[in-house]
């Protein structure tokens, strides 16, 4: 469609899965209003799962996109491309970019996050370094051509999260001498129990890598030898090249303090609206309701970005045709999950992995896995699963492993809302 910033409708900012999702939503629900998108790439809208694949050499360019141009283009959409938002004015209704001002009767803020490099020192003799960071598709193509250099041997990935752990995939596929360093005691940061979170190194050991737990990055200087780097235990080592995977921030730079309420994120009800109703949120940048806990909290997953765009999408529909948003499309929350397989090893993982004094471990080895269950009593002799991991050495699609962590996942769910129901009563 032609740009016009004259004409209101809904403004999407952010053309992720959470902006697109919201604009089929909108169609889908009968809307033929201008749908005005604001993308800060000249690209399709892509998949931040698979850049470490692309990097990593298992998928092609093209497979990064879930939606081809014409899948798009039939949703009647002005998109902006190359086009960030400056400013967004909750009040006068309007946004506002580097091609002028536009308005909006409803707006969706689907800005996603990017890579925080936050701890990583200055490098001593080349203070321009940036390390490595794996989020968008200039990343992976940043990282695919350092880990396809014939000059790069030694890889180190510092951080011990789900990103990092991709960006460790990639560097072995293509036969790299890989290190991993973290702060904390394990890997998988804040998704896994240690006893999961053992097995899983004990795979990554396996293929070569070492690591470096419980370390941080003290010092790099830059040297003939490519990157010295001294860890927090006081050694050192050369590296050809260092990526960063230190956590997400928010894209939300625009919005002025107070204009809308933040927590960690925007803070959304079951319709994704935010604390202004004509202005709505979806995926990283939104603070929806977590089931298990009850809290409002950030569940940055890719199909949790999908559902709440959707949300958003329908209720604002809903509401530009003059009648309230229909109950049964509202998000009652959501859990976290995860699943990672790097060369084989598999981790799957959800619900909660918080500790309390209600709460109880239970670790099972069976079928060539190792499942770590943790329950909360409800009563006497009475428990529910609220979270899981699991862990297995092979990592077949379709297999007893992800078989196993798809019926435990529904378990966690059932149990939600069997508690919300019992709650209402």
């Amino acid at each position: 469609m032609a740009c016009d910033n004259q004409t209101a409708g809904v403004a999407i900012i952010g053309y992720g899965t959470a902006g697109v999702n919201a604009a089929i939503a909108l169609r889908n629900a009968g809307y033929d209003g201008t749908v005005r998108v604001f993308s800060d790439t000249g690209i399709l809208p892509y998949s931040p799962i698979l850049t470490s694949y692309y990097a990593g050499g298992e998928k092609a360019y093209d497979e990064c996109f879930p939606w081809s141009a014409d899948e798009l283009g039939e949703l009647q959409l002005e998109v902006l491309e190359n086009c960030p938002v400056t400013h967004l004015d909750p009040q006068a209704h309007v946004v506002s970019t580097p091609r002028g001002d536009f308005p909006y009767e409803k707006c969706v803020i689907a800005t996603g996050a990017t890579p925080t490099t936050r701890g990583f020192p200055e490098v001593e003799g080349d203070p321009d370094y940036a390390p490595i960071v794996l989020r968008s598709m200039d990343d992976a193509e940043r990282l695919k051509a350092a880990i396809e250099a014939p000059s790069c041997k030694r890889f180190l990935v510092s951080g011990a999260s789900m990103v990092a752990l991709k960006t460790l995939e990639a560097c072995l596929n293509h036969g790299l001498e890989c290190t991993l360093v973290g702060v904390n005691p394990h890997v998988l940061d804040f998704n896994a129990l240690p006893e999961a979170a053992e097995r899983f190194e004990k795979g990554l050991r396996e293929k070569g890598v070492e690591l470096r737990l419980g370390q941080k990055i003290e010092a790099v200087k830059r040297v003939d030898g490519g990157l010295q780097v001294t860890f927090s235990n006081g050694e050192s080592d050369t590296f050809d090249e260092i990526s960063v995977a230190h956590g997400m921030r928010c894209n939300l730079d625009f919005l002025d303090e107070g204009a809308l309420e933040i927590d960690r994120a925007l803070v959304v009800d079951e319709f994704m609206r935010t604390s202004d109703p004509d202005v709505y949120a979806a995926g990283d940048v939104a603070q929806a309701t977590e089931l298990i806990s009850g809290e409002k909290r950030i569940v940055g997953i890719w199909k949790n970005a999908a559902l709440q765009g959707a949300c958003a999408g329908a209720a604002i529909a809903a509401e530009l045709a003059g009648v309230q948003p229909d109950p049964a499309q509202a998000l009652a929350g959501s859990i976290p999950s995860n699943t990672i397989a790097v060369n084989g090893t598999l981790f799957i993982s959800a619900g909660t992995m918080e500790l309390a004094p209600e709460r109880f471990v239970e670790v099972r080895e069976g079928d060539g896995m190792t499942v770590v269950y943790i329950f909360e009593a409800t009563g006497e002799d009475a428990r529910r699963l609220v979270g899981f991991n699991l862990v297995s050495d092979v990592d077949e699609p379709g297999g007893r492993a992800y078989d196993v962590g798809a019926m435990l996942t529904l378990r966690i769910e059932r149990g939600c809302r069997e508690k919300a129901l019992a709650h209402r009563v």
